[in-house]
């Protein structure tokens, strides 16, 4: 029953990410008429856009990534040397490669609106929405067993499948609660919204990342 209910999980993942893949290209297609020569690509720490990219390469560079992100999660069960782990992590291999296509979905479709004039900048709900998406990432990280393909993949955590274990468990609580501040930052002063967030994502990109290399030195040293 539970590899049932595994098999469906990932069939429903592999087709809501699917369905999103489709939209990307179609919204791609409908918009690159519409774009301007200079199609925002970076914003700076005040929220202001600092980088710019050509038409085609605006509608179409991150539907690509999308695509291939997409493509990637079929094959890397399939290749990866610890693909038994994947069969242990059950659904939530799929309910992190969903997730992650919605995240780089929102990241397109929110430049595309500043693009079109929909928006002067990237709205606040924009951020709300990537924290909630970390939040949910966060609430998984705990059982993402190891491996060489994603994850929390330091030259520590890579070395020691107890360093894996022990990182993502502790990263888990830290992207949850780094979620809950993300979201927070949409409902607050826009001159605060980015500074705050950017602090908030390196922060639970960076303390994971050191406490794996303490928990390696603890258990080697």
């Amino acid at each position: 029953m539970e590899n049932t209910n595994t098999n469906h999980q990932g069939s429903l993942s592999k087709i809501i990410s699917g369905i999103l893949v489709i939209i990307n290209i179609i919204v791609g297609i409908w918009a690159y008429p519409q774009l301007p020569e200079q199609v925002p690509s970076h914003w700076n720490f005040e929220g202001q856009v600092d980088g710019y990219s050509g038409p085609f390469a605006g509608a179409f560079l991150l539907p690509l990534i999308i695509l291939g992100v997409y493509i990637i999660f079929w094959i890397i069960p399939r290749i990866d040397p610890k693909r038994a782990n994947y069969l242990k992590m059950g659904r939530v291999f799929w309910i992190v490669s969903t997730t992650l296509v919605v995240f780089l979905s929102l990241m397109y479709w929110g430049t595309i609106a500043v693009a079109l004039g929909y928006f002067e900048t990237l709205p606040r709900w924009y951020f709300s929405g990537i924290g909630i998406i970390f939040i949910l990432l966060g609430n998984y990280f705990g059982k993402i067993k190891f491996n060489y393909t994603f994850g929390i993949r330091t030259p520590w955590t890579l070395a020691n499948e107890e360093v894996w274990a022990k990182t993502h468990r502790f990263a888990g609580p830290i992207w949850i609660v780094g979620g809950i501040l993300m979201a927070l930052t949409g409902l607050l002063p826009a001159a605060w919204t980015v500074p705050l967030f950017v602090i908030v994502m390196c922060l639970i990109a960076v303390v994971p990342m050191a406490y794996s290399y303490l928990v390696y030195r603890k258990l080697n040293f």
